[in-house]
Formats: C-alpha cells, structure tokens, sequence
C-alpha cells in the first residue's frame, strides 16, 4: 500500500474562523484515508473552538514529531504557549505571534523533509505587517519570485502583483515583469497541474484594454511587447482582455490560466466565480505551499456557518500538486519515443488555429 503523505497544516489566526474550518476538516472520514495531517498549533485553542461551536466527538493526538503521526488520526504539535488566549473575532499581537509561531515551525518541518507539503489556514494581514505579505515573507525565506496563483474548479488565476497599494502598481508593469510572470505560470501550469501545452489569457490594464490607445498607452508599449516575447518562447499567450470581454459567457474558460495584473482587479472575479471555495498555490517555490483564498472572516467566528471548502481544497491541491511534480519529474528523466502520427498534421498547427480562434472572437 502507498504511504500515505503527511500534510502540515498551519492553525492560522486562533481569533478566526481557522479553526472552524479545521475541525470541520479533520471531522471528515476521507481526509485521513487519503493523507496523514498534522495540525501545527494549540490543543486548548482547538478544544476551546470545538465547545464554543457545540462539536461533538472530535479529538486531536497530541505528537512531539511529526516522525510520531498516527496515520489513522488527526495528529497536533503544540507550537504555542499553553496559555495562549483566545479572543474571538479579534486580530490581536497575541493572535499574530501565535499565527507566525506555528507558521515558521511548520515551514522549517516542510524544509527539512519531516512533512510533505504544507496547507495554511487564513491568519490576519497584521502578523505579516514586518514582512510586507504572504508573497513578500515566502520570496524572502526561499530567495525566489513567488506569484500567488489562486486555483478553484473554473479558473485558475495568477498574479503579476499582489499585496501592494495600488500607488505603487504602475511602478511594477513592466514587460519584462510581465514575460517573467508568464514563464512562471506556464512551468507551473505543466509541472504542478500536468497541462502540456497551456493557454494563458492576460487581463489589460485600462479599461476596455486601452481601446486601441484612447484608453491608454500600456497595453501597446508594455504588454504587447511582453506576449510577443512569451509566444516567441513557445508560451501560448493572448491578450490583453478587458476583464469584461473575457468573462462574458465562456470565453475564459478556452483558457488554462488568466494573469490579472493586480490583485483586485483578479479577486474579485475569482471569488464571483468560485465562492469561498478556491485555494492559494504560491508558485515558484521549490516546496507545496498552499493556503486559502479567502481571509480570517471574524465577523461569523464561533457562528458554525464558515464554509471549510476553501481550507479543503487547499489540503488536495497541495496532495495533487506534490504528485504531479513527483510524476512529471520522472516522465522529464525518462521521456518517451517521439512519433509523428501524420505528415501534415503537428501540434503546432492546431495551437495556430486555436489562436487564430480566440483572436477572433476577441475581435468580434
């Protein structure tokens, strides 16, 4: 029988919903059938959830190690002080510290190869305030570009910035930004989600994507430049789409991925589309790292009415994307014999013609 993965998962801001989404969780019969998960945090924040939100028959075994994990239970390292104090519906420092806490120790597990991947219930912006963000504080740890991609059951959605007042966005557009950003989506797409040839779509700055100039410049002098360099590098490109053209009926879904250019101009889209249902992949990382796409939500914590699909979804796509990697790898090491199945006919072709396709109904 297969061994099972160990999957971390960071308890997040104890004030929040993060441990309603936890409990409801681990309470479910499959999660352990497919995976072994370690809760990184607090058994007293964990018991005082579960009573406050009147849940019976859930329990937590209490391991040292992540080497000590019952595979047929839910397993918890404490990380934080025994006394950490729970204040529901507030993000307070000791909420932070207690977040960063079991955040850091979980990473340094997921570093030294003690878990397999890592999946992070929400915590508040605040305790990422001396790093600059969730992006800022993984680039700095690992020393590579990481984009966020947000990844739900209808769209896949990457970013060129995120986390940034919008003052400072302009600063950040840059064609080269831009080609960086599509490379990295593209190899993410291939290894992570095993899409051989994926189709990107990418979002214009201005409205209705510059209009040709009358809008605005950008679109012709910063991502025209930036799609051409991307399909002369085999990356299937298009664009750049007013998001109200690419999300009028099905346009986006002959798409792969979408790349917004900042984050409120893709969030919002994403969340119409898939609810609180959708999880964060921080692309680029050598490591899984996954967390929701949704935030602490303290205006329902201790209700029992937080939706733990997102917190669900971040758990499997971290499974799935460890093993597609895992897989791709080996099939990279180990290709297989080329064939041409007719003379006239190449995949190159048909990706023309799919091209030539969405160009005109962009056009139209």
């Amino acid at each position: 029988m297969e061994n099972k993965l160990l999957v971390g998962i960071a308890h997040g801001d104890v004030n929040s919903v993060s441990y309603e989404l936890i409990i409801k969780l681990m309470l479910e019969n499959k999660l352990c059938e497919v995976c072994t998960p370690v809760l990184f945090g607090s058994s007293k924040a964990a018991a005082y959830h579960r009573k406050a939100l009147n849940i019976e028959g859930f329990a937590l075994n209490s391991i040292q190690h992540p080497e000590d994990a019952n595979a047929k239970r839910c397993n918890v390292i404490n990380v934080t002080d025994d006394a950490v104090k729970v204040d529901l519906g507030r993000e307070t420092r000791d909420s932070d510290e207690a977040a960063m806490l079991a955040l850091r120790a979980a990473l340094d597990c997921l570093d030294a190869g003690r878990i397999d991947v890592l999946a992070a219930a929400p915590q508040g912006c605040a305790s990422f305030q001396e790093v600059g963000g969730w992006v800022n504080f993984l680039s700095k740890r690992y020393d590579r570009h990481v984009m966020p991609l947000y990844v739900g059951e209808k769209l896949k959605l990457g970013f060129l910035t995120a986390g940034i007042p919008f003052r400072e966005i302009m600063g950040c557009i840059t064609a080269d930004a831009v080609y960086d950003r599509l490379a990295l989506l593209d190899s993410t797409l291939k290894m992570d989600f095993t899409i051989r040839r994926p189709r990107i779509a990418v979002l214009g700055l201005n409205p209705y994507a510059g209009d040709g100039g009358y809008c605005g410049e950008e679109e012709k002098a910063i991502l025209a430049p930036a799609l051409e360099k991307a399909r002369n590098a085999g990356i299937m490109a298009l664009g750049p789409f007013s998001p109200e053209a690419l999300f009028t009926g099905d346009v986006f879904e002959k798409f792969d991925a979408v790349l917004a250019l900042y984050h409120g101009q893709g969030s919002a889209l994403f969340r119409a589309l898939e609810g609180y249902g959708g999880a964060v992949l921080f692309a680029g990382l050598p490591a899984v790292i996954t967390t929701t796409a949704h935030g602490t939500a303290y205006d329902v914590v201790g209700k029992g009415v937080a939706d733990d699909s997102g917190l669900r979804k971040a758990v499997y796509t971290a499974i799935d994307v460890l093993r597609n990697r895992k897989m791709n790898a080996e099939l990279k090491a180990n290709p297989l014999k080329h064939y041409t199945v007719a003379a006239n006919s190449n995949e190159t072709d048909m990706n023309v013609d799919q091209i030539a396709g969405v160009e005109k109904e962009k056009e139209e």
